[in-house]
């Protein structure tokens, strides 16, 4: 099974208002894992003429904001209208047919990814995601847990000793990580 591990960086919590700023996908076969570092991956910063968000999730991204700024040619960037053709171009690269469906991993996709990129111009005319994504966080939930575990809990039940990096290219690549050692668990 081929999982793609999307993970975004934006301008806040509301995709009826905030933006997109930074997109990250990696392809990873469960079936034939290679090292993260090899995995075929997608990285954009995403370009708006004016951005809108909230100033906590603002404040996160200076890195970002510089990039976007200087327009360094050494980063992809692209317009919202672009993304999804862009994405389906590399997913196309890599195997996938038209129409055919990926199955998108990330922490909290569902309700938060997904919106967003359901707001983006013709990215659903591009990319075909199935409805069933997979959340790292069933690999690592204990009996006594209130709810999911973030990211940060996960990567310590996993024995890992860092932070969630909030880059979309990092934070997409602890989710294949947290994947690949959630079913060695099973």
């Amino acid at each position: 099974m081929r999982i793609v591990s999307i993970d975004l960086e934006t301008t806040g919590l509301d995709e009826n208002f905030c933006q997109i700023i930074e997109f990250a996908a990696i392809i990873d076969d469960l079936a034939n894992p290679r090292p993260i570092k090899e995995l075929p991956c997608f990285h954009c910063y995403v370009r708006h003429e004016v951005y809108v968000g909230q100033p906590y999730a603002l404040s996160m991204h200076p890195e970002i904001f510089r990039k976007l700024a200087t327009g360094d040619e050494s980063h992809n960037f692209l317009e919202p209208k672009e993304v999804g053709y862009e994405f389906f171009k590399f997913l196309e690269s890599n195997g996938y047919e038209i129409g055919e469906k990926i199955t998108a991993a990330g922490k909290n996709f569902a309700r938060f990814d997904a919106k967003f990129l359901d707001k983006l111009p013709d990215f659903n005319n591009h990319v075909n995601i199935h409805h069933r994504v997979l959340d790292p966080a069933v690999f690592y939930v204990r009996p006594e847990d209130e709810c999911l575990p973030s990211s940060n809990e996960c990567l310590r039940r996993a024995g890992v000793d860092k932070e969630v990096a909030h880059t979309a290219m990092e934070d997409a690549a602890d989710v294949v990580f947290l994947v690949r050692a959630g079913i060695k668990k099973l």
